[in-house]
């Protein structure tokens, strides 16, 4: 396990001698950096799950207060979004403040070039040595590239960066709020009527292709009663299903809720927990393709159902279908948004429903990483021409004493 800088050099190494990844290793790294760092020197760490670590280190003292009260964490890009969109508000490096566009991938990158056991101090040197050319680069193609970017697109939406700060904060809140989240025994139990519901619907299709079937050949009359039997049983399960369903007490669990039609409710909170699960098969490399692409279509005719039921007054906003193609829907602005569950007091907000404001919220967010990261590579280059300026010096005094002179 490797600690890194932003830049992909490694500073140090620890060996796993247990069975997994545990956080000591993680820990045990922090610490040792801090005992060489000033006292009020502030650290932002990028984890694949820094959201986990940061949790332990809230609950317990593994860390002196000093260390924590210094540090701000944040989940690798890669693995971030394979995340809840609520721990996406809190840890994604793309969202929090002071990451720039550090991705936190550095360490893989460090073992993709070390692959063929080249020697770790030899490969930092390397990095040290184009270190200039590293931050022109990143300077060139990722803050220049990628802030012009995002900088058209919030001249393009013609919405003012104080209304979009505004509205970015009511969405953090409302998107973090404990209302936006069906409590854990609820989706355990829905997930249980979502599972009977497949199985039904998968024992519909067997039946009305055996209907098809036999009324196209010559069937016996006990043929035809055992299937009209087992259509009345089929029904009878439908009916238990729905009593099941009726038996969650939403409106307990969700007060907001009562006054809507259960059927709106029922495929609307199907609806939000199959959009958590194509959002876990979209942002992973994943070979059921197939089956991603049939939760879509499914989801897609949820959102169908949910648009024909709706009624205005009940201020609920409506999911938006997603794209069947992978490239779209990886790139799909609704992928990470959860499906709304509550109804909005009063007019839905700007954020959610104004396209204009949610597109201009997402530049306005990387165009604040994009200055982060021109702050950070400034440093990085007065620091680079520090050192340089002291290597020189000490050349120049090297060279200027009586003992270096060549007989």
């Amino acid at each position: 396990m490797a600690l890194i800088y932003c830049h992909d050099i490694p500073l140090f190494l620890v060996n796993i001698d247990t069975p997994g990844e545990q956080q000591k290793y993680s820990i045990a790294l922090i610490e040792h950096m801090y005992s060489l760092l000033p006292p009020k020197a502030t650290v932002g760490v990028t984890y694949d799950v820094g959201c986990v670590l940061d949790r332990s280190l809230q609950l317990y003292e593994f860390l002196p207060s000093h260390i924590t009260d210094r540090i701000t964490f944040a989940t690798s890009a890669m693995h971030a979004y394979a995340h809840q969109w609520a721990c996406q508000l809190v840890y994604n490096p793309r969202i929090r403040l002071g990451f720039g566009l550090t991705d936190g991938e550095g360490v893989e990158r460090l073992w993709s070039r070390s692959r063929k056991l080249i020697g770790i101090t030899r490969v930092s040197a390397e990095l040290r040595d184009d270190l200039g050319r590293w931050i022109e680069r990143r300077r060139k193609k990722g803050v220049e590239g990628q802030g012009n970017k995002a900088q058209k697109v919030l001249d393009e939406c013609g919405v003012d960066l104080p209304y979009l700060r505004q509205q970015w904060a009511l969405q953090q809140a409302a998107q973090l709020s404990i209302r936006a989240h069906a409590p854990m025994h609820l989706k355990k139990e829905l997930d249980t009527v979502l599972s009977l519901q497949g199985d039904l619907d998968t024992v519909d299709k067997a039946i009305q292709v055996m209907r098809v079937t036999v009324s196209k050949a010559t069937a016996s009359k006990e043929s035809l009663r055992l299937l009209s039997t087992l259509e009345t049983t089929q029904q009878q399960l439908k009916e238990k299903v729905e009593a099941l369903y009726a038996s969650l007490n939403i409106g307990d669990n969700f007060p907001e809720l009562q006054n809507i039609d259960l059927g709106f409710v029922r495929v609307l909170l199907m609806a939000r927990d199959l959009k958590i699960n194509i959002r876990k098969r979209a942002v992973a490399i994943s070979k059921r393709k197939p089956a991603l692409m049939n939760a879509i279509r499914k989801f897609n005719r949820y959102c169908e159902t949910l648009a024909k039921l709706h009624n205005s007054d009940w201020t609920i906003p409506l999911p938006e279908p997603l794209p069947t193609q992978l490239t779209p829907l990886r790139e799909c602005p609704h992928l990470m948004e959860n499906v709304w569950i509550t109804p909005c007091p009063g007019n839905i907000p700007a954020w959610l429903e104004n396209i204009d404001v949610r597109e201009g919220i997402r530049a306005m967010l990387k165009l604040d990483r994009c200055h982060e990261e021109l702050r950070r590579l400034g440093t990085e280059g007065d620091n680079l021409c520090r050192w340089f300026g002291q290597e020189i010096g000490a050349l120049e005094v090297a060279i200027a004493m009586p003992s270096s002179k060549l007989p």
